[in-house]
């Protein structure tokens, strides 16, 4: 074992070295750019109606989707006749825009998995708020809006500046018979204030004319609220709406827009539209303002949003109200200013991985210009939907924000209904557990909130194939396979007969906080009474098979998703072999009593093995017929460290059963196991691009769900975006995969191996017991250097003391002698 003190540890490992590019680089998409040095992604196509084309802004409390165009409310427009939405809503595809929380209650969704559960209770899907960001310019009774004709729009070009979290807009837009006016947007919801948001509009006219701009709160947004309230008020330019959830009675969201602007600006002039800008949903307002424009001259018209809503603020209404006055107030800039400061302070240089040569330019492969480009945008687009420290302080240390988990798509998406599946805790939260945990803390906390929830819902058994009398005891938990509001057992998600892994799955981010953060104190009083109470009901799970002298989990399903309610399904039940003794070593190290039985479970449970084929089977009953829908075997030799003598077998054999229709979150899990045990070539580097690039969407580097997009044509599946499953994924495999970390409690192993078509890497901080680390590998070595900062929950035994670091080590501590 070696130890690292402050200085540098360096491991061998083999790579080769390319050739240098520009600062700004082309893409594989058409007038699609990359600014390295700022992090700017720019493009000058102008793509309207289609989902793929919009960007989702958020600061982890408000989400918005923005037309391609500018900052507007959009419906797709039908692809072969298709513009749906997929599982479980399959409603309309269009902008949406909401507050983190905001979960309706109603009887039953288009989709389900179990329809017969609902006679015990409906579902909870998330609701959306008027979308907010428009701000309409009508010119000689044209309007530019997102259905604007393009071809009244020249020299289109739109910016998402990750280094200021901005997206901007600029183009020239001529109304038929009218003159040129050129047109600049710039928005940002505000990543410290997260109850602020600021959308500027810039006018210039080649010639003197007449314009009217509408600030629009487009209430087709608001899907699945009831109308409370709006009014245009007369004493400020202000207007707002207010809608709450549907079957939700004592929560309301507030959204306010007020209106600012430069000298050219006459807000006097400002009056109320009742319609022709905006669609027919009554929780729909606008205000107008007429501007006379003088050539050359730019006129500068701000809308600034405030938004709550009652799950996290007591007077929602006065808060969003103060917000968007308080904006004004501030005025664009400086607001601008703490936001960008606030998004630095977070996505710092050293955060992300960086594949840059020593001269600190990119290798002339596009590639590996693409690795670096997703390095950033994935963690981006992750990281815009939670809320972080600073901001939780600036609003009065309201822990209230830091309770929600992160939805499939994020907040600026109603796909998969919003609701929190396995992809927070199994393929988010990872990449970021270690490198920014403060900001996935809350990923944890959901589950801690849903907890009491968890525990009611053992009483469900009896609605299963596990209705017998007094199998399932008090102290145990299971959790549902998708919550939203109450985290109940529903018909999208059940607690029985089906994916019990998501109780495993909860069970490992609760490690890894605590792996990564070292803080004990949090994890014994909050996070292990919940692993114990999924051990619990892991135990009591578990049949004993008196034919074959072990326990088994029966009617499941797996991760493989086409292969339902099978018996002794393969990566569940390592799952809860590994989390009924580490639960056991946890109680150990905290001075908790070790529970007998289950240290006698794990002893007399078998993974279903077929020995003439040298493999796991996914299941008891697997024959060689299957196709796979996404990774779920393999993940043993990743997620789990599972000590498995059949890991290249199983490997090479399910990458070939691999279905082409499956989510886009698999192979990144192939390339970090390949990147451990392949014994030859370069499969990991491979399976690197196979996991991103196919998923990819022009121009902003979102994942779709699928590889092709068209329903017809993958399966029937409509896919989810933007995927944020997927690019947390592909986010897992550099940390994970190229240096091999493995997160455990009482060393920091790592397995390093670069490919030889990636010449240099210099992985993200990551933190091992809340103490940060830095790491780089080249051609023929990897450096560990220890920095001289940690979080304030770190590990103190380590505050002096060297940090143990082992080298592949992959098996799990079985004694207690591990800091606690």
């Amino acid at each position: 074992m070696h130890r690292l003190a402050f200085g540098a540890v360096v491991i061998a490992l083999w790579s080769r070295l390319n050739t240098v590019a520009a600062t700004i680089y082309g893409t594989r998409f058409d007038r699609v750019t990359w600014d390295n040095d700022n992090w700017r992604l720019t493009t000058t196509n102008l793509d309207q109606g289609h989902y793929q084309s919009r960007i989702s802004l958020a600061n982890g409390y408000l989400g918005i989707n923005l037309a391609a165009v500018g900052p507007f409310f959009e419906v797709d427009e039908p692809v072969d006749d298709d513009n749906i939405n997929g599982w479980p809503l399959f409603d309309r595809r269009q902008t949406f825009a909401t507050i983190a929380g905001f979960y309706d209650y109603q009887p039953e969704t288009n989709g389900t998995n179990y329809p017969w559960l609902y006679q015990y209770g409906g579902e909870s899907v998330i609701s959306g708020v008027p979308h907010w960001a428009g701000l309409v310019v009508e010119a000689n009774g044209q309007i530019l809006n997102a259905s604007v004709d393009p071809d009244t729009i020249s020299g289109f070009s739109s910016t998402l500046d990750i280094g200021a979290g901005l997206m901007t807009w600029s183009y020239t837009w001529t109304p038929s018979g009218a003159d040129a006016i050129f047109v600049e947007y710039a928005m940002f919801v505000h990543k410290l204030y997260v109850n602020q948001a600021a959308v500027q509009l810039k006018l210039t006219a080649s010639r003197d004319m007449n314009v009217t701009v509408v600030d629009v709160l487009d209430g087709d947004c608001a899907l699945r609220t009831d109308f409370v309230d709006k009014k245009f008020e007369t004493d400020s330019p202000t207007i707002w709406s207010a809608v709450r959830p549907n079957g939700i009675s004592n929560v309301t969201a507030y959204i306010y827009s007020t209106l600012s602007g430069n000298s050219c600006v006459d807000l006097s002039k400002r009056a109320q539209v009742t319609e022709g800008t905006f669609g027919g949903n009554v929780s729909s307002i606008a205000q107008s303002v007429d501007i006379s424009l003088v050539a050359n001259e730019t006129a500068i018209v701000e809308k600034y949003i405030g938004g709550a809503s009652t799950d996290a603020f007591e007077d929602p209404q006065s808060i969003a109200k103060n917000a968007s006055i308080s904006g004004t107030k501030t005025g664009f800039a400086d607001m601008l200013r703490s936001h960008t400061e606030e998004w630095n302070s977070i996505m710092t240089d050293d955060s992300v991985d960086d594949y840059s040569l020593a001269n600190g330019s990119l290798p002339d492969d596009g590639n590996i210009q693409e690795m670096q480009i997703t390095a950033v945008t994935n963690p981006f687009h992750i990281l815009q939907n939670t809320v972080g420290t600073n901001a939780i302080l600036a609003a009065g240390n309201n822990t209230m924000l830091d309770v929600n988990s992160i939805p499939v798509c994020g907040l600026g998406s109603e796909c998969y209904a919003g609701l929190i599946f396995w992809d927070a805790e199994v393929w988010m939260a990872p990449g970021f557990v270690v490198s920014h945990p403060e900001s996935v803390r809350q990923v944890a906390n959901y589950r801690v909130q849903k907890y009491p929830q968890a525990k009611e819902n053992i009483n469900m058994a009896f609605s299963s194939s596990q209705n017998e009398t007094g199998k399932f005891t008090a102290g145990g938990a299971v959790f549902p396979w998708t919550s939203g509001r109450f985290g109940n057992c529903t018909g999208t998600g059940p607690c029985f007969d089906y994916e019990y892994h998501i109780n495993g799955d909860i069970g490992l981010e609760l490690y890894n906080y605590y792996a990564a953060t070292g803080d004990a104190e949090y994890f014994k009083t909050q996070l292990l009474p919940i692993y114990n109470s999924i051990a619990y009901f892991y135990s009591e799970l578990l049949t004993f098979n008196e034919s074959s002298g072990f326990y088994v989990l029966t009617n499941a399903t797996d991760p493989d998703e086409y292969a339902n309610n099978v018996d002794n399904p393969g990566f569940t039940t390592a799952l809860i072999q590994k989390h009924l003794n580490q639960t056991n070593v946890f109680n150990s190290w905290f001075g908790l009593p070790v529970n007998d039985t289950w240290t006698k479970q794990v002893e007399q449970i078998r993974l279903p093995i077929d020995e003439e084929a040298n493999l796991i089977l996914e299941y008891q009953t697997m024959n060689g017929s299957i196709s796979v829908k996404q990774a779920d075997v393999v993940l043993l030799d990743d997620i789990l460290d599972y000590e498995n003598p059949y890991s290249n077998s199983d490997l090479d054999y399910y990458a070939a059963k691999q279905s082409l229709n499956g989510p886009g979150m698999t192979y990144g899990v192939f390339s970090i196991v390949a990147n451990e045990i392949s014994p030859t070539g370069c499969s990991s580097y491979t399976y690197d691009l196979y996991g991103s690039q196919p998923y990819t969407r022009a121009p902003w580097f979102q994942f779709s769900e699928q590889l092709i997009d068209a329903w017809e044509a993958n399966g029937g599946t409509h896919p989810a975006y933007p995927f944020l499953t997927g690019m947390g994924g592909a986010n897992r495999v550099a940390i994970y995969g190229y240096l091999g970390l493995r997160l455990f409690i009482d060393r920091l192993d790592l397995d390093p191996s670069l490919p030889p078509q990636i010449p240099a890497l210099r992985y993200r901080t990551f933190y091992w017991q809340g103490h940060a680390i830095a790491a780089a590998s080249n051609a023929s070595h990897t450096t560990l250097t220890r920095l001289p900062r940690a979080l304030a929950s770190a590990n103190s035994t380590y505050a002096t003391a060297p940090i143990p670091v082992t080298l592949g080590q992959r098996a799990d501590a079985a004694t207690p002698d591990a800091p606690a």
